[in-house]
């Protein structure tokens, strides 16, 4: 006679980029394990935290890969909460000199914040102009095993890899995919200062996981202080 099976309690969690609801189960034995191995590594940890959700997330199986790493982020904490439990206990620094000081946190109050006055089409001139996408799962995997030097380019690299389309107001459109490899480098390295860092600036706006801490007393010198952590390394 077979054993019997243990019941599963599913939830739900709205993804942050679409708005779409998704059915999870809770993270079992055999993923706690792929992510104990994983360790804090996040070179080893995206792919841990990749194939624990690809395992939990029920119905239609979704290409994580080509997801915005926002929203990977904020699934898998929900995913941790309602696996684990909601409540973990973070060391913070007031400043230097100063000791860490334990605080609580409660992973369901963490938000992925987005900011909607934001747009992913930028004109460059008066002419042309670009549609960007977020940085995927994919991307940030590989970036997270890129040495010093390389790290370096990351910038020029990060905005390569999210051009979607260069389009001029002729109503010329180009897509990126299907521009050759040394068109595209060359197309980047032609912006000036200013249009660079407009484009960059669409990254440092994107949407993020976040929370604000407030901690009534540090160990160290007593005083109150507050403290942000910002995406899911903070949380780790």
């Amino acid at each position: 006679m077979a054993l019997p099976q243990l019941a599963v309690k599913n939830f739900e969690v709205r993804q942050p980029s679409t708005g779409a609801k998704l059915t999870l189960r809770p993270f079992l034995v055999a993923e706690e394990k792929i992510l104990l191995q994983a360790g804090e590594n996040m070179e080893d940890m995206l792919p841990a935290m990749k194939q624990v959700l690809g395992n939990c997330i029920q119905g239609e199986k979704m290409d994580l890969d080509e997801l915005p790493a926002f929203d990977i982020e904020f699934i898998f904490l929900r995913l941790r909460s309602e696996s684990v439990g909601a409540n973990i206990t973070l060391g913070v620094t007031h400043k230097e000199g100063c000791e860490s000081t334990e605080v609580e946190i409660n992973l369901r109050e963490i938000k992925c914040v987005i900011n909607e006055d934001v747009s992913n089409e930028i004109m460059l001139d008066k002419k042309v102009g670009v549609k960007l996408k977020y940085p995927t799962m994919k991307m940030m995997d590989e970036f997270a095993k890129l040495d010093e030097d390389q790290l370096q380019e990351s910038s020029f690299t990060m905005i390569r890899a999210c051009i979607e389309t260069i389009y001029t107001t002729d109503g010329e459109t180009h897509d990126a995919q299907s521009v050759p490899s040394e068109e595209l480098d060359a197309f980047v390295n032609s912006m000036n200062t200013e249009q660079f860092m407009s484009v960059q600036k669409f990254f440092e706006d994107m949407p993020t996981v976040k929370h604000v801490c407030k901690i009534p007393k540090c160990v160290t010198c007593g005083m109150p202080f507050e403290r942000e952590l910002r995406g899911i390394n903070s949380f780790f």
